[in-house]
């Protein structure tokens, strides 16, 4: 036996929904209060002793021998979700040097590994419902001799993304994180040379991590596009292997959604086609009817259709004939976006958000001069959802709206030109649609850094679909921020997108970088882009408004009578 510390003293039903439990006798009322089932409570000698596995012993004892990684299991309960790493063991870390050393230390990399998979691996907790992210690192790092360019390269995000969690004098994390990196560049180089290490599930999983790695340590201009080079290089692993072949092992398939949810981000953040086409990447043995790949998939349709305006509108001379292509792209964009709208109708209950309360400037502090930069909530509703997975559908969803809009406002200006676009029945259509969206994905926001759990304790806002590798699920995670990186910069760069509302992204963006430790979010904050006016001046049109202007002036905040402001409530039609 081995103490197992301060454990939950909640009933099993709070325990397995991860809420706390009010420990009521003999049933708990958080779960008399939501008609479920009490499952009752633990004995306080399984409370306090937990046993070991033998296979967990005979590990431990291995890892005292030699100084190989290997993985962990937490006792009875949480053995398919612990992600632990034992490796070197630098006594002096996060102390002074003349303390006298404690009885118990934890190795820095078991810390940090443990940091990164509570912080990035998103497991499911149904296979129902497959809502996960990088669960595929679990069976593969497990399998991976030490000197591997997986384990290399998992330990420098580990490292660098700890660094910024917890500063020591003693070691530099980011230097040690540098070096992890190094090595797994050198051998992903060497793997790549390999006849069948180049296209292994191993070192694809390398270069997603590698791409990681930029996103967590990128802190100069010059570093912004470096993540797209190893995108580029998953896609590349793709082709070679074969897709088919690649999706033929449940590994394989997570491995193969990983490079198509990345290169969503890939594509909608750049002008480039999608390699291969969207039906090639929609079309695999993996999964495709899940919440996240129906959103991937019109994403990847917008892409197809901008990527015929940006042909049709290269060096284009203007013609009867090119008016009328203008408008059967004009009418793909409406009906693009007909069928998210119709999509967002039809997700089932179990997905969608619920609307939590209403914040009026009042609320925090606006009414009387403050920052809308400094404050955690935009004026307006606040949502929350299943599991972050979720989320990101949904505002994926969401951004190709803004885009096929933003996309119809540049179509609709070459083909009104040289009268202003502005006054035309399409720019009002198209601005409606922004207006719209934009709000709904500012409600998103405060989900992802789990502002509800701070203003909410009876309404259940806690996933029942997916969890994280380890830790608590209640504290800011790197994941949530690191899925809003791409929905904030959209918003923040867009023209109808209001002064006010700008200027909130851009201070989440700052939360992202100097509290969460994403760097990237940084050098795409100080980037100046607007869209669609940019695009139109590259047209070869006039644009209008100024796009770095002061900026479109903020509607007033429209609240309904009920709920009362900050009042919880149960809706969940999406808005």
């Amino acid at each position: 036996m081995v103490y197992g510390g301060k454990p939950s003293r909640g009933c099993r039903t709070c325990r397995q929904r991860r809420i706390k439990c009010d420990e009521g006798k003999p049933t708990c009322k958080r779960c008399e209060k939501s008609r479920r089932e009490c499952g009752g409570y633990r004995p306080e000698f399984e409370i306090v002793h937990r046993d070991q596995t033998r296979s967990t012993v005979h590990r431990l004892r291995s890892s005292q021998k030699t100084s190989t990684p290997v993985p962990l299991a937490n006792a009875t309960e949480y053995t398919s979700r612990a992600l632990v790493f034992v490796q070197e063991e630098p006594q002096s870390w996060g102390r002074d040097s003349s303390s006298p050393s404690p009885v118990l230390t934890v190795p820095l990399a078991q810390r940090a590994s443990c940091y990164f998979a509570s912080n990035f691996i998103l497991v499911p907790l149904t296979e129902r419902t497959p809502h996960g992210f990088m669960e595929y690192l679990i069976p593969l790092i497990e399998s991976e001799p030490v000197e591997s360019s997986l384990r290399y390269a998992f330990n420098a995000c580990a490292f660098a993304l700890l660094n910024h969690h917890n500063r020591s004098d003693s070691i530099d994390l980011a230097q040690l994180s540098l070096k992890e990196h190094t090595l797994a560049l050198g051998e992903t180089y060497k793997a790549l040379g390999h006849p069948i290490k180049a296209t292994a599930h191993a070192t694809l999983a390398t270069v997603l991590l590698l791409s990681l790695y930029e996103s967590i340590t990128a802190n100069k201009e010059s570093r912004m596009l470096a993540w797209r080079s190893h995108i580029d290089g998953a896609v590349n692993i793709i082709r070679s292997r074969g897709r088919d072949e690649i999706c033929q092992t449940k590994t394989g398939a997570l491995l193969f959604a990983a490079v198509r949810h990345q290169l969503v981000s890939r594509t909608l953040s750049s002008g480039m086609p999608i390699p291969f086409g969207t039906d090639w990447w929609m079309s695999s043995g993996v999964e495709n009817n899940t919440l996240l790949a129906t959103s991937q998939h019109l994403a990847l349709k917008y892409t197809d259709i901008r990527t015929e305006s940006n042909l049709l509108l290269a060096g284009q001379t203007k013609s009867p004939h090119s008016i009328e292509q203008i408008h059967q792209l004009i009418q793909k964009v409406q009906a693009l976006d007909r069928e998210i709208i119709n999509w967002q109708a039809s997700v089932p209950e179990q997905f969608c958000f619920q609307t939590l309360c209403w914040v009026c400037e009042d609320d925090i502090g606006l009414s009387k001069g403050g920052d809308y930069g400094q404050v955690e909530v935009f004026p307006g509703r606040v949502d929350v959802y299943p599991d972050f997975v979720t989320a990101s559908a949904w505002n994926i969803s969401r951004v190709a709206r803004l885009l096929l809009a933003a996309l119809s406002i540049r179509l609709t200006a070459y083909s009104c030109s040289p009268i202003d676009y502005r006054t035309t029945p399409g720019y009002y259509a198209s601005r409606k649609i922004c207006e719209e969206t934009i709000p709904e994905i500012l409600a998103s926001v405060p989900y992802h850094f789990g502002w509800h759990t701070k203003h909410t304790a009876d309404m259940n806002t806690n996933s029942s679909i997916s969890g994280f590798a380890c830790g608590d699920e209640g504290a800011s995670k790197a994941l949530p921020a690191y899925l809003l990186i791409w929905p904030l910069t959209c918003v923040k760069n867009h023209d109808i997108t209001t002064e006010e509302q700008r200027l909130w992204a851009k201070g989440r963006l700052r939360v992202i970088t100097d509290s969460i430790g994403l760097k990237y979010a940084q050098i795409v904050n100080n980037v100046e882009l607007r869209f669609p006016s940019m695009f139109i001046g590259r047209d070869g049109l006039p644009v209008s408004p100024n796009p770095f202007g002061a900026g479109l002036p903020m509607r007033p905040v429209e609240i309904p009578p009920t709920p009362e402001s900050m009042a919880s409530t149960n809706g969940s039609s999406p808005g």
